[in-house]
């Protein structure tokens, strides 16, 4: 791995990156080993074991995603098609805190909603699944 490190700011990228794919792609934390994110980085350019290409003396720090070239596409590359499974809010939303560190991470339009009394079966049935 190329020593160049990644100052704090470029850390951040990568982990607001990281946060938004998982919660878009419904992985927990630990999945695809990004447990050890932060030792990773701190090796400084190259190669993540997540997938990620990361270059610290590039204009955007992550270069490719080579696990989900369709995201990244969606976020540095302002790809509105790539991703259709997220709708041009929350697209909007990822790239502002993902680029720029502003606002919050997205929150899936469907999510965020809980289901409406007559469509939770259990509440009808007391009994799960019914």
């Amino acid at each position: 791995m190329d020593q160049a490190e990644l100052n704090e700011e470029q850390k951040s990228v990568v982990r607001r990156y990281l946060e938004v794919w998982r919660r878009f792609r419904r992985l927990p934390d630990r999945q695809s080993g990004f447990v050890a994110l932060e030792d990773d980085m701190n090796k400084g350019s190259g190669m993540l074991l997540c997938g990620l290409l990361v270059e610290a003396q590039a204009s955007r720090v992550i270069t490719a995603d080579v696990k989900d070239s369709r995201f990244y596409a969606a976020i540095f590359g302002n790809d509105d098609r790539a991703t259709p499974d997220m709708t041009a809010e929350e697209l909007h939303q990822a790239r502002q805190y993902i680029v720029y560190g502003k606002g919050s991470s997205p929150v899936r339009q469907s999510w965020a909603k809980p289901p409406l009394p007559s469509q939770d079966s259990t509440l009808l049935s007391g009994k799960p699944g019914c």
